[in-house]
């Protein structure tokens, strides 16, 4: 009976996240709310720990998301708002936690395989894709790791949605040109760059990028790679309140100065 209640929040929030109007004020949630926030929350905070590390950038872009959709628990001039908002993130994070049992709240809250359920869905096929380089450079379908893939899949079916039409989603977010309206934050339209899946580097591209000739030792080789990790890596970013285009960008260069690397490492490897 959930789904009945907190009408004019669930309005508000579809306005927010179908960008039909990203600034519509959100009246007080209730349950709802409680249920939306933790939900979000936990599951940003699972998908950056499959990877195996959650690093500042990541965090950084949780919070811009959650602000761009005016949640108050994410309120930076109340301390005890921001704790909270936290202890969701890093509950999520935590791998004997069930996530899962907050995104069925969730879709008891705003109605299984609703219009409101199938943008929340689309918001984390959306954070999915963001958090990683790997995501814009891969031709496979969807473009996500298999733990992601499968993670989505999970929480596509407590949203009362089976793998279709979780690949549609995950299609659509993919393809389309313009970022939701929680993505882009008031923006009224955003469009991504088109930015083609591309193969590892050429050996000649890899020693360019690294600053490093062919007769380089691999101590100079390892300098170099690290030289260009600190003068590019996302986290240098966070204190700039980067947008998720700009953390996309520095995630993608930072995979590239990884394969540059690995490319030219393997060379040594195989003359040695």
């Amino acid at each position: 009976m959930m789904r009945f209640r907190h009408r004019a929040y669930r309005r508000a929030l579809l306005q927010r996240l179908s960008g039909e109007n990203p600034n519509a004020p959100l009246p007080s949630g209730g349950s709802t709310e409680l249920a939306f926030t933790s939900a979000l929350l936990q599951v940003l905070g699972r998908l950056a720990k499959l990877d195996g590390r959650v690093n500042e950038s990541e965090i950084a872009f949780a919070e811009r998301v959650i602000s761009q959709l005016g949640l108050r628990l994410v309120d930076h001039e109340r301390e005890s708002s921001r704790l909270a908002a936290i202890a969701e993130f890093e509950q999520g994070k935590n791998p004997e936690f069930d996530v899962l049992v907050s995104v069925r709240r969730l879709s008891r809250a705003i109605g299984d395989a609703s219009t409101l359920a199938r943008l929340v869905l689309k918001t984390f096929c959306e954070a999915a894709y963001l958090k990683s380089s790997y995501s814009w450079r891969d031709s496979q379908v969807g473009g996500l790791r298999l733990k992601d893939r499968q993670f989505l899949r999970e929480v596509a079916e407590c949203l009362g949605f089976d793998k279709s039409a979780m690949l549609q989603v995950c299609a659509e977010v993919r393809g389309s040109g313009v970022w939701s309206a929680a993505m882009r934050g008031n923006s009224a339209q955003s469009e991504r760059p088109a930015y083609a899946p591309a193969p590892s580097p050429s050996l000649t591209s890899a020693y360019n990028l690294l600053g490093v000739s062919v007769d380089t030792s691999p101590e100079e080789l390892r300098r170099a790679y690290h030289r260009q990790m600190a003068l590019h890596h996302p986290d240098k970013l966070v204190s700039q309140n980067p947008s998720p285009e700009a953390l996309r960008r520095a995630h993608i260069k930072a995979h590239e100065i990884r394969e540059a690397f690995e490319a030219v490492r393997r060379l040594h490897r195989a003359r040695a």
